[in-house]
């Protein structure tokens, strides 16, 4: 059993133009190896139209925090209107995406409990539910901090890497 506690509420944003979508992944993984966290893909959707090709990427990447207490950063962009489309850049021809892209991500620190004792009589539930938030102090923001910024650090990553498209291509 576990609770979750969101410490970053909803950052999103917007792009339209071109990009790769390999080079979008890629950015996430690296930055996923750079901060030595566990990735879990919980959805890759792919559906093509007559408009272009409409994406949906969603993963939760963990990290642990201590024995009972783990970050948790959700990330979930939205690809739209993909095309492939061909440019000349420097005498040389390349492929690459264009289209919209709509990215939103939450954090969020989940506390275990451990135990099947919980099960058996409900007392025990209520005396460990008050002994993590008095004793414990999980709801005193140990680590809020410290998810808040892996998630505000990610948002920043993605937001260059589309501020660097805008100019790239272009």
């Amino acid at each position: 059993m576990s609770e979750k506690k969101q410490v970053l509420y909803d950052l999103r944003n917007s792009y339209n133009g071109p990009f790769s979508v390999e080079d979008f992944y890629a950015e996430i993984d690296s930055w996923i190896k750079d901060k030595g966290y566990e990735k879990e893909l919980k959805k890759k959707m792919e559906h093509v139209t007559k408009n272009g090709k409409k994406i949906e990427y969603v993963i939760e990447v963990h990290s642990h925090l201590d024995d009972l207490h783990h970050g948790v950063v959700v990330l979930r962009a939205l690809l739209d209107n993909i095309k492939e489309i061909a440019i000349k850049k420097g005498g040389k021809k390349m492929r690459l995406n264009s289209g919209d892209a709509l990215i939103n991500i939450n954090a969020f620190i989940e506390a275990h409990v451990h135990g099947s004792f919980y099960q058996v009589k409900p007392i025990y539930y209520l005396i460990r539910t008050l002994l993590d938030k008095y004793v414990y102090n999980f709801w005193s923001g140990k680590y809020d901090g410290i998810v808040r910024s892996d998630g505000e650090d990610l948002f920043k990553r993605i937001n260059s890497y589309f501020n660097l498209q805008k100019y790239k291509y272009e």
